[in-house]
């Protein structure tokens, strides 16, 4: 029995240890941005899901059972309504963000209910968010889109934060989320004063690097969930002592003020962060437009939803004059989910949401005031770690209105892990069991089934992968040859990224006109064609298709063709004015070989 109990822990430690590495390994590369760089954080979390057989009948306290039906109602749905999506391969990237993510919930909330266990991935976290802001510091001071790995690169966003991500607002996802933990550890926990000052710092320098970030949604939400947990720390302190409360709450507002006041003196010295500080409430700000395209797409199917991916081509469909820039994401969580999973998505979220902040409150009652009126020990670990994941749903609520974070893979499992300390804060409610219930074991199998799943699609999909981003970048790096070679070695293992085709056709049509034999150029721009038909017949609603087959039309001068593409582009995006300039500039073509073109409408 000693010998099971002791493989049980090392296996605990072991997970928790991978769990931490799975943490640094998604934020590293580009927060898995792309499926390529989450592949390899889900197989690490595929090596907990078989781990967790060795805990499988260990005695632990059980997490709330309304979380964990309400979890498996909405995740099972979104799940559901991705694999019937229209473009499968679009929704691959919400199927393992929800496998992973449903993975680490279950995990948190089931096995790894050790409070100092879950400290320690904090710690790391916080580790974690130092090495971000560093590289963010560098990011700041050059504006040179620095990124300290040398084949990712970031969009362009000057001197605005981002560390290992590509968006600073991710970046800020991140930062506010460990911010607030650390804050509800130096408040409230038990650590040594010497731990507490070194975590401390790290909370300032994380506050400080999301100041960095210039992200507006993330400043609403730091201060959203600041304000919170003011409130949370308030209520504890008046239930323990009312001179206590006027001691350490008058001790706390000072100590903000001098706080607020230094980021205030911080802020005005950079013209970019007062100026995005100045404008946190624009009325003129794009993401009106794509909410406007959101709601438009959510009533073509208002209780299912489009399916996931879908916002890639209603966005376009329904996007406004002046939003020209292509509308990946809705930059609003809740009107994304609406868009793609319907009304029926929205609603199990909410009920998922509820259900939590219920468990949250009421672990927060028992953990804070309760336990304070009746002991003269006011700090508690459990305790901090239920305020600070309180705080952090309340930040992610809030930035969820005007960002997307919660479709960025690194910050959707630090979301599980964050539901997972509320679905169950590790406190034996009751009498202590003699054995697992049924019941529970059923659940705790869950975790090595979906480690399966998730080990078996990573060694499937990796190599696709893998050849799609080496002929993006190939292409990208103006080498077509390569980006053909690279494409055709993709498709030999993945037959259903969209994504493979386009490159392999542009990259054909790129070495088709560096030939100066006709035939060799013909044969390329033959072969173009039939990837593009390829890839259309998978993404139909794709405009990018729709014009490289137009284009490839008209450079074999198969004008009635290409006026045909170039029709069905511009009924895909209306209001593009690249459609609208790939049409115009066809049409020159046709009159210049006289032919008899239409007239421009």
């Amino acid at each position: 029995m000693e010998k099971s109990l002791l493989i049980s822990r090392i296996a605990e430690m072991s997970s928790a240890i991978l769990l931490a590495a799975a943490f640094a390994l998604i934020q590293a590369l580009i927060g898995g941005t792309r499926l390529l760089f989450s592949l390899p954080a889900y197989s690490l979390l595929a090596a907990i899901g078989f781990l967790s057989l060795f805990s499988l009948r260990r005695i632990k306290p059980e997490p709330d059972q309304l979380c964990l039906w309400s979890a498996a109602a909405f995740f099972a749905y979104i799940l559901a309504r991705a694999f019937l999506s229209p473009v499968p391969y679009l929704a691959r990237a919400d199927v393992y963000s929800v496998l992973g993510g449903l993975l680490v919930y279950l995990f948190v909330a089931c096995v790894l209910v050790n409070t100092r266990a879950r400290m320690f991935i904090l710690l790391f976290l916080l580790v974690a968010a130092l090495a971000h802001v560093f590289i963010g510091a560098i990011q700041f001071r050059d504006g040179n889109n620095f990124m300290p790995i040398s084949f990712l690169r970031r969009f362009d966003y000057g001197q605005r934060a981002s560390g290992f991500y590509v968006c600073p607002n991710h970046l800020a996802g991140l930062l506010e989320v460990v911010g607030i933990f650390g804050l509800s550890i130096v408040c409230w926990s038990r650590w040594p004063a010497w731990a507490k000052l070194l975590v401390g710092y790290t909370v300032a320098v994380s506050y400080a690097g999301l100041v960095l970030t210039g992200s507006r949604g993330g400043y609403l939400s730091a201060a959203g969930s600041l304000a919170l947990f003011a409130a949370l720390s308030l209520l504890l302190l008046r239930r323990a002592d009312a001179a206590l409360f006027w001691k350490v709450g008058g001790a706390g507002v000072i100590g903000a003020s001098v706080v607020a006041a230094a980021l205030v003196f911080f802020v005005q010295k950079s013209d970019l962060l007062s100026g995005r500080a100045q404008n946190v409430s624009d009325n003129s700000n794009i993401r009106v437009d794509l909410w406007q395209a959101a709601l438009q797409q959510w009533k073509v199917q208002p209780f299912v939803g489009t399916g996931a991916g879908t916002y890639l081509f209603y966005g376009r469909q329904f996007r406004t004059d002046r939003m020209q820039r292509d509308p990946v994401e809705v930059h609003n969580d809740y009107l994304h989910l609406l868009a793609e999973y319907g009304a029926l998505g929205a609603f199990g979220f909410l009920v998922f949401l509820a259900f939590h902040c219920r468990r949250g409150w009421k672990s927060f009652q028992r953990l804070g005031p309760k336990r304070v009126a009746v002991s003269a020990l006011l700090p508690s670990n459990t305790m901090a770690l239920n305020m600070g994941a309180l705080c952090s749903i309340a930040a992610y609520a809030i930035h969820s209105v005007f960002d997307f974070n919660l479709h960025i893979p690194a910050n959707v499992l630090l979301f599980a892990f964050v539901f997972g300390l509320i679905a169950n804060p590790g406190i034996q409610r009751g009498d202590k069991p003699e054995r697992v219930a049924t019941w529970a074991l059923f659940r705790r199998l869950l975790l090595p089934a979906l480690g399966i799943v998730l080990a078996v699609q990573c060694m499937r999909l990796l190599p696709g992968e893998y050849f799609a981003e080496r002929a993006r970048t190939a292409l990208r790096d103006f080498h077509p040859a390569g980006s053909i070679l690279f494409a055709l070695r993709g498709l030999s293992h993945e037959r259903q990224n969209p994504d493979l085709y386009n490159y392999l056709g542009r990259a054909r049509l790129a070495q088709g006109s560096l030939m100066n034999n006709s035939l060799a150029r013909e044969s390329l721009y033959q072969a173009a064609l039939d990837a593009f038909w390829k890839g259309r017949s998978l993404a139909p609603r794709d405009e990018n298709f729709a014009l490289e087959l137009g284009y490839t039309f008209d450079v074999l001068e198969r004008f009635p063709e290409a006026e045909w593409m170039f029709a069905e582009a511009r009924a895909l995006d209306p209001r593009s004015t690249t459609a609208r300039q790939c049409y115009e500039a066809h049409l020159d073509r046709w009159r210049q070989t006289g032919a008899g073109a239409p007239r421009p409408e």
